[in-house]
C-alpha cells in the first residue's frame, strides 16, 4: 500500500514538473535561442564588430568573448523570453504563419492586448521564418519599462543565416530611448556585426 502510495506521488511530480516546462515556453523559447548563439558563436571562435551610438558620440570595437562575454553581449535580447511568463499567458494576439510582404518569409507575432491595468514589457515580438519556425531569419522585437522615475523604449532585432545547417546570429541591433523624470531624453543605438571564423 505504501508503495503505491508512493509510487503515485512520484508519477503526480514528474507529471507536475512537465507541465511546468511545457508552460514555460508557451510562444517561444527566447531564453533557449539565445543560450544556443552564446555556445555557438564562442565555439566558433566569432568576431564582433560592434558599433555603439549615444547622442552624437560614436565607438566601434571589434572584440572576441567567451561564453560569459557573450551571455552579457546577448542578455538584453533574452528580455524577451518574458512573453513565456505564466502572468502573461493572455496577454498576446497571436498571429501566425503571415506572409511577410518584404521577402519570401512567414511571420509569427505576438502584440500585447491594450491593457492599462497590465502592461506588460514586450508589447511586440515577431519571428521571420522560412517554412518553419525552427528555421528563424530574423526576430524582432519593442521593449517598454514605465517606472516612476524613468521611461524606455528599445526595438530588439536579431538576423539569423543557416550556416552549415545551423541557424547561426550574424546581426543584431538595439535602438532606442529613455527619459528621466524631469530630465533630458536620451536616444541610443547599438549594432553588432558577426565574423565567423
Amino acid at each position: 500500500m505504501r508503495f503505491t502510495i508512493l509510487l503515485i506521488a512520484v508519477v503526480l511530480l514528474f507529471t507536475a514538473c512537465e507541465n511546468q516546462r511545457s508552460n514555460a515556453t508557451r510562444y517561444y523559447p527566447v531564453d533557449s535561442l539565445v543560450e544556443a548563439q552564446v555556445f555557438y558563436l564562442y565555439e566558433s571562435k566569432a568576431r564582433l564588430t560592434k558599433t555603439a551610438t549615444i547622442g552624437a558620440n560614436h565607438e566601434q570595437t571589434t572584440t572576441t568573448k567567451d561564453t560569459t562575454g557573450w551571455r552579457h553581449e546577448l542578455a538584453v535580447f533574452a528580455q524577451l523570453d518574458d512573453i513565456n511568463k505564466p502572468s502573461n499567458a493572455a496577454m498576446y494576439n497571436v498571429e501566425n504563419g503571415s506572409p511577410d510582404v518584404n521577402s519570401n518569409l512567414l511571420v509569427y507575432a505576438l502584440e500585447a492586448k491594450d491593457d492599462p491595468e497590465h502592461p506588460i514589457p514586450v508589447v511586440l515580438f515577431k519571428i521571420y521564418y522560412l517554412g518553419s519556425r525552427e528555421n528563424i531569419r530574423k526576430v524582432e522585437g519593442l521593449y517598454r519599462e514605465e517606472t516612476s522615475l524613468l521611461t524606455s523604449s528599445r526595438k530588439l532585432s536579431m538576423n539569423f543565416e543557416n550556416i552549415n545547417n545551423k541557424i547561426v546570429l550574424t546581426s543584431y541591433s538595439v535602438t532606442g530611448g529613455q527619459k528621466m523624470l524631469m530630465g533630458d531624453s536620451v536616444q541610443y543605438s547599438v549594432t553588432g556585426m558577426i565574423t565567423l571564423r
